[in-house]
């Protein structure tokens, strides 16, 4: 989440263009999908806890190599291995909660999510007392490090439950209705990506705030992402994952019409927040969903590969917004935001009906 806020004062420094700034989060992408084709076989090799911990070591590392980059391709380097190493964290984790919370998994995935989100809104406050403070960008990175390495040490006293090997099932066999909902997941995740990194801009061109409100402004969606995960998990409770999936859809394809369908930045601002609360539930859901689908010694491969969606997410749809706006406007391209969250419903329906037919029907990777 440090990554938008350090990119301008990281142009300015490294004297590096905007085309070479994009360079950065698509080796961060690239280092998380990486990740998703090659995981399991590590993690399976070197076991959970400490490939956890070489995760959040080499996350740690890749930060301080951020801070020191003398130039763009070091820079860039230090990105590839932020997402590389970091992919194998949310990897181990969710599997692991998908082994010891087996009939809360979806209220577990929610929860972790939900502290991730506010994390996530840490970051740019973080970022600006650095900077207010006169201790530079890099001040707010080597914070994340610290934090880092305390959770590393806490690690050496936690143990990570690993699968048992020996009821493993046939090697990189998956059900069919794991692949629906992992192209729900990519959906859900390009959804997400889009909002997140074109609010800001959408704000100021279409609705027409300044630069520094537009900005400010955008924080409603990272706030509303916390909101909901954190109500996720309580109403999970009481209501079952599909029909909260369809309550979240609704809400988010509302909050858009809002968002999208004025001039009025107050109703923008508030459609953004609705817009990210439905948005919110969306990963934790389907996710939660699809490591479900799979036996319980599948679980760190099925994990791995909800990885490379959300890589491959990252790594195409925001961009393809972009270009689509520099064809159409920035008006007309936000359409691709409810034409993904609806194809996403699409996937996760189909998944839900494979799941019901074919139980045991697996396909062949």
């Amino acid at each position: 989440s440090l990554q938008g806020n350090i990119f301008p004062f990281l142009r300015v420094e490294l004297d590096i263009s905007y085309r070479t700034i994009g360079l950065h989060p698509t080796a961060f992408a690239c280092g998380i999908i990486l990740v998703g084709l090659l995981g399991p076989r590590v993690i399976s090799q070197f076991g959970r806890r400490r490939m956890l911990m070489v995760g959040v070591f080499g996350f740690a590392t890749a930060a301080v190599l951020l801070c020191l980059a003398p130039a763009a391709p070091v820079s860039i380097a230090s990105f590839a291995l932020l997402g590389m190493s970091g992919a194998f964290i949310p990897v181990i984790v969710f599997s692991t909660l998908a082994d010891v919370r087996a009939e809360n998994r979806a209220v577990a995935f929610n929860e972790a999510t939900a502290i991730a989100s506010m994390f996530g809104i840490i970051a740019p406050i973080l970022t600006g007392l650095c900077i207010y403070a006169g201790l530079g960008w890099r001040s707010a990175v080597l914070a994340a490090v610290a934090y880092g390495l305390a959770v590393l040490a806490s690690l050496t006293r936690v143990g990570v439950p690993a699968f048992d090997t020996a009821a493993s099932a046939p090697s990189g066999m998956l059900p069919l209705a794991y692949w629906a909902y992992w192209t729900a997941v990519a959906f859900g995740i390009a959804t997400e990506f889009c909002v997140l990194l074109w609010a800001p801009t959408f704000l100021e061109s279409v609705v027409g705030l300044s630069a520094a409100a537009a900005a400010t402004a955008a924080v409603a969606f990272a706030v509303a992402m916390a909101v909901g995960r954190l109500a996720g998990s309580r109403i999970l409770r009481i209501i079952a994952v599909p029909t909260l999936f369809v309550v979240a859809v609704t809400v988010a394809l509302l909050g858009f019409l809002f968002y999208w369908g004025t001039s009025d930045a107050a109703v923008s601002i508030a459609g953004l927040f609705v817009l990210g609360f439905g948005i919110s539930l969306f990963y934790p859901l389907v996710s939660g969903q699809a490591i479900g689908a799979t036996l319980v010694a599948q679980h760190d491969r099925a994990s791995a590969r909800t990885a490379l969606a959300g890589g491959v997410a990252i790594l195409t749809m925001p961009g393809l917004l972009g270009e689509l706006a520099g064809r159409v406007g920035l008006h007309n391209a936000h359409l691709l935001v409810p034409t993904l969250i609806v194809a996403m419903l699409a996937a996760f329906l189909v998944g839900r009906e494979l799941e019901r037919r074919y139980p045991f029907a697996h396909l062949d990777q």
